[in-house]
C-alpha cells in the first residue's frame, strides 16, 4: 500500500458515506475496530478537529482482516466517544450482542506534539482484565518495532469512553483505546513507520482471531 492509497481509503469512504452519522462494515470475526473521531466533533460546545488518520488505519485493518468496523462519518454536533449517550455507542452495543463481539479496538489520534508514538488506554487494567497477557503481547510487539508506548497516559479509556463504557455494559469484553500520534498517520514522510504500525496491528488481530 502506498501513502496515496492509504489516504484515499479515507477520502473515498467519506465521499460515499458522508451523509450518514456513522457506518458499520460487517466482518466475520469476533473483533470490532472503532474510529469515532474520523470527522470533527463538538464536545461541551467546543469544536474539535477530525483525527483523519484513524479512519484510514481502521479501513486498512478491516481490509487486511475479517473484523467488523464502525466509523463516524458526519459531525452532528456531538462527540461519539465523550457523550454518555450516542447512536454510535448504541450501534456498538447492538453489534456486541448480535454478533458476539469479544474484542473492541477503539482508534484515536494524538497531537503531533505529544512525545509518545502510541498510548494504550486500558482504564488501569480494567478494560483488558479478561486477558492481560494479550495486552502485554501488544505492548511488547509495539515496543519491539521501535514505537514509544505509554499506558493510560495521557488518555486512559475511562468509563465514559467507548472502550470503558462498552466494557462496563458487557463484562466479558476485552477493550482497548489505542491513541496514535498523528505525525505517523498523517505525514507522507513517516509512511514507512505507519506501515510498520499497520503490520503490528494486523498481526495482533490475527492473534485475537485464534483466541477462542
Amino acid at each position: 500500500m502506498t501513502y496515496n492509497e492509504f489516504r484515499n481509503l479515507r477520502i473515498n469512504f467519506l465521499e460515499e458515506h458522508g451523509r450518514k452519522d456513522h457506518v458499520l462494515l460487517k466482518g466475520t470475526s469476533n473483533i470490532l475496530i472503532s474510529a469515532p473521531h474520523t470527522v470533527s466533533q463538538v464536545r461541551l460546545g467546543k469544536r474539535k478537529p477530525a483525527e483523519i488518520g484513524t479512519l484510514s488505519v481502521a479501513l486498512a485493518l478491516h481490509k487486511f482482516s475479517n473484523t467488523f468496523m464502525i466509523a463516524k462519518t458526519k459531525n452532528n454536533y456531538d462527540d461519539a466517544n465523550f457523550d454518555q449517550v450516542s447512536s454510535y455507542k448504541d450501534s456498538i452495543d447492538d453489534l456486541v450482542m448480535k454478533h458476539k463481539i469479544d474484542y473492541i479496538i477503539d482508534l484515536h489520534g494524538l497531537a503531533a506534539s505529544r512525545p509518545m508514538d502510541i498510548n494504550l488506554g486500558i482504564n488501569l487494567g480494567h478494560n483488558v482484565e479478561t486477558n492481560t497477557k494479550l495486552f502485554d503481547t501488544l505492548k511488547s510487539m509495539l515496543k519491539n518495532d521501535g514505537f514509544v508506548v505509554t499506558v493510560d497516559q495521557p488518555f486512559s479509556g475511562g468509563s465514559n469512553t467507548i472502550a470503558g463504557s462498552s466494557k462496563s455494559k458487557h463484562q466479558n469484553l476485552w477493550t482497548i483505546q489505542i491513541e496514535i500520534n498523528c505525525a505517523i498517520t498523517n505525514k507522507r514522510e513517516n509512511f514507512s513507520k505507519n506501515k510498520k504500525l499497520l503490520n503490528v496491528l494486523t498481526n495482533f488481530i490475527k492473534l485475537l482471531e485464534i483466541q477462542n
